[in-house]
């Protein structure tokens, strides 16, 4: 094995972690390309810190703070953006405990109550978040004033969160069942 191999416990440690590091990631950045970019990121580092791990520590902790602190600097990064979180969010949001389960839930959630739009409010969300094209992009294909591009994505972010807040405890109890 050689200075800069990663031992296979370590791998398969890594590997095991995969999926709820990128949806811990997926919480914090808003967009999936971003998100991935970080997961690499992390990824790798976690690798070349590889010979600093203590075997008997806890693994998800420490591969967590180190995603936690790939975010931030991503963000760092990405201030002239358009939309982003703050540091102080993207702090207190790491530090609660990820629950992978939770967090399935809310997608599946979210992914009901964008099905349920209407139509005319799925093609502008799609063209926003999706897409990630300008309000004045939107209005242009939308033919309609950047005011109501906006208003709509307001109701639109309303409806979604008023959604998912009943759906979630629906979700859950099938869950139970």
């Amino acid at each position: 094995m050689t200075d800069n191999s990663v031992s296979f416990e370590f791998s398969q440690k890594l590997v095991g972690v995969q999926r709820n590091l990128y949806s811990f990631i997926l919480c914090l950045l808003p967009n999936r390309s971003d998100a991935e970019d970080v997961l690499q990121e992390t990824n790798l580092i976690l690798c070349q810190k590889s010979k600093e791990y203590d075997p008997e520590g806890n693994f998800r902790s420490w591969a967590f703070n180190i995603a936690r602190y790939q975010v931030l600097a991503h963000l760092t990064k990405r201030k002239r953006s358009k939309i982003y979180f703050s540091n102080e969010l993207v702090e207190t949001l790491a530090s609660e405990e990820f629950d992978a389960r939770k967090h399935q839930l809310s997608q599946r959630a979210l992914q009901i109550c964008y099905d349920l739009l209407p139509a005319h409010m799925k093609e502008i969300s799609r063209m926003r978040f999706k897409e990630d094209r300008s309000m004045k992009d939107i209005s242009k294909a939308m033919s309609r004033p950047i005011g109501a591009i906006s208003g709509t994505l307001f109701r639109i972010r309303q409806n979604l969160i008023q959604c998912v807040r009943l759906k979630i405890p629906l979700l859950e109890a099938e869950n139970d069942l």
